[in-house]
């Protein structure tokens, strides 16, 4: 086997190129990073809140949640005063447009009260439905589905007559 021996120009270490010196900084240099920092500063009370409601509005997070059963809970109890005039006929729970309702003395008698219960689980249900309907599906699903569900067609029109009385 033949050894190939170095030429010269190969064998020769080549002198390392000297570090390049930095330019001075300018006066302009000096302005730019002291109005990044200016900038910097101000924008932190703005970066610090936008972190806080990242939390509440991306989803899978513990704020996300939080929110999630607050308006739950919020919703359902003013669905319960709903359920709780129609179907037992009480008092109203909260003031709003009414001329009379429960009071604060009534709000520390409702957890004594049995069908404000049953009206609260009936409204939680129905909020746990309505959930389970419009959580995932298809915008357009959906809205073929309540087209659908709006009008009912008959193949044909009816030939006889209706007798009302």
């Amino acid at each position: 086997m033949k050894y190939l021996t170095p030429n010269k120009s190969n064998s020769q270490p080549k002198p390392e190129s000297s570090p390049q010196k930095e330019p001075k900084k300018a006066g302009t240099d000096y302005l730019e990073l002291l109005a990044r920092w200016i900038v910097a500063l101000i924008s932190l009370p703005v970066i610090f809140i936008s972190h806080i409601i990242a939390q509440f509005v991306t989803p899978g997070t513990p704020g996300y949640k939080l929110v999630g059963a607050i308006g739950f809970w919020i919703g359902t109890l003013l669905s319960t005063d709903s359920i709780w005039q129609v179907l037992f006929q009480g008092k109203p729970i909260f003031p709003w447009f009414e001329q009379e309702w429960i009071g604060w003395i009534g709000w520390l008698q409702l957890p004594f009260n049995v069908l404000f219960w049953i009206s609260f689980g009936i409204s939680a249900l129905v909020q746990v439905m309505e959930a389970r309907t419009l959580r995932g599906k298809d915008p357009q699903q959906a809205l073929h589905e309540f087209e659908d569900s709006k009008q009912y067609t008959l193949g044909t029109k009816p030939t006889g007559n209706i007798d009302l009385t």
